[in-house]
């Protein structure tokens, strides 16, 4: 009996320590930025297409057997392909200095074996730098947004080293602005307010255990959200009368992570 208890409390002492563990993900990530704006009659306007590298951090925190949080973040930085067309409609190329930021949460809850269900919410910046070219002035732009999110998780795969785990989620896109700043033609500046977006993210991860607190991997995500068409608005501070609208857009990102976990 005295075997018995002793051997309980460990079990106990170890399921403990296993609820107690915090995860550290810090992922070198490589983003196809593929975006695109349309007209009202649905074709297209412009596309800019490119890689941008970038780095992904990740901290997980199981508060119970069931429950979880965690805190995320991203930034991506590099230069892609703009292809569209001027105002008055002559085909325009050039490239666009482009920085994506987010930052957010997420709660997960074990709603089957291995299987997670999560709500998450997170906040997107978005730095578009049209460059000057062909004697055609740029465009400086700076997209803000709230992006909630719901989905699921499970491990679909496991072994005593490796764990393929499949995420897919659907989200929305809300509260999103857009500061339009036509300075360098002296045209002005203003802030338009772009219409509400839906969208999916799935993501493939693939885990090998390194050592006994670390893990490192692979991730294929790809992700998808639209802005509705904005407000027209006449810009400020300008030499003539100059009004802005912003077209409806559409998103289409995959990428690449190699991931490195930590647990602490």
């Amino acid at each position: 009996m005295n075997k018995l208890i002793m051997v309980s409390a460990i079990l106990v002492c170890h399921s403990m320590t296993s609820v107690a563990e915090t995860q550290l993900t810090i992922s070198p990530s490589l983003l196809h930025f593929d975006y695109t704006e349309f007209s009202t009659t649905d074709s297209v306007l412009d596309r800019e297409l490119g890689w941008l590298p970038g780095l992904d951090a990740r901290l997980r925190h199981p508060v119970s057997s069931d429950w979880f949080i965690a805190a995320h973040t991203s930034y991506y930085q590099g230069m892609v392909d703009y292809v569209g067309q001027t105002q008055s409609g002559v085909p325009h190329t050039t490239d666009t200095d482009t920085n994506l930021f987010r930052i957010g949460a997420s709660i997960e809850r074990l709603i089957y074996t291995k299987t997670h269900l999560f709500l998450s919410a997170q906040s997107h910046r978005w730095k578009r730098d049209i460059q000057d070219n062909n004697n055609i002035s740029g465009i400086d732009e700076t997209y803000q947004w709230m992006e909630y999110s719901i989905g699921l998780n499970s491990d679909v795969f496991v072994s005593h080293q490796d764990v393929i785990n499949l995420e897919a989620g659907f989200l929305i896109t809300r509260n999103a602005t857009l500061d339009v700043d036509l300075t360098r033609a002296n045209l002005g500046s203003t802030t338009l307010d772009l219409g509400n977006g839906s969208g999916i993210r799935l993501n493939l991860l693939w885990q090998r255990q390194y050592k006994e607190n670390a893990r490192y991997g692979l991730s294929l995500f790809f992700e998808s959200w639209e802005f509705g068409r904005s407000n027209t608005k006449q810009t400020q501070d300008s030499t003539t009368i100059v009004f802005v609208t912003e077209p409806r857009s559409e998103t289409r990102n995959i990428g690449l992570k190699f991931n490195i976990e930590y647990s602490f």
